[in-house]
C-alpha cells in the first residue's frame, strides 16, 4: 500500500426520475412599432428562463423571413406575468419550467407566423420585398 489511508472504490447507483411536463401559460404580443412583448407563467430565478424564452421567440418568429428584421433579439421584451395578464400561471419548480415556458411561446409564435405569412404573401405580390415594420403595420 502506497497510501496510509485506506483506499475505497466509488460506486454509481442508477436512479430513474420521472419528469412530467405540465401546461404553462404564455402570451406573445406584437406591438404596433414592431417590438414583441412576451409573458410566461414562470419566474426568473437565475435559471435563464427569460433568456431561453427570448431566444425561442426570436427563433420562432424568424420563420416569417422579412427584410429589416436585423438583430431581432433587441425587439423582444420579456414581461413578468401576473394574475391579471395570465390566469393559472404554472409553478416554477423542478427542471421543466424553462422547457414548458418555451413550448408555450413556440405555440403562440407558430400561430402568429401562420397569420402573418398570409399578409406577407399578399404584400409581396404588391411590393416585392416586405419589411418587418410594414408587415406589422399592415397586420393591425
Amino acid at each position: 500500500m502506497c497510501n496510509k489511508w485506506r483506499q475505497r472504490g466509488i460506486s454509481r447507483v442508477p436512479i430513474v426520475h420521472e419528469v412530467l411536463l405540465r401546461s404553462n401559460p404564455g402570451k406573445v404580443s406584437i406591438l404596433g412599432d414592431g417590438s414583441v412583448a412576451v409573458e410566461v407563467g414562470g419566474i426568473e430565478l437565475g435559471q435563464g428562463l427569460w433568456t431561453k424564452v427570448k431566444q425561442m421567440t426570436a427563433f420562432s418568429l424568424s420563420a416569417i423571413k422579412c427584410d429589416g428584421m436585423g438583430d431581432f433579439l433587441d425587439k423582444i421584451r420579456i414581461i413578468q406575468a401576473n394574475t391579471l395578464s395570465l390566469i393559472q400561471e404554472g409553478l416554477t419548480a423542478g427542471s421543466t419550467t424553462s422547457e414548458c415556458s418555451c413550448e408555450a411561446v413556440r405555440i403562440c409564435c407558430n400561430i402568429l407566423v401562420e397569420r402573418l405569412t398570409r399578409i406577407k404573401e399578399n404584400l409581396q405580390e404588391q411590393m416585392g420585398s416586405v419589411e418587418w415594420g410594414i408587415l406589422i403595420l399592415e397586420g393591425f
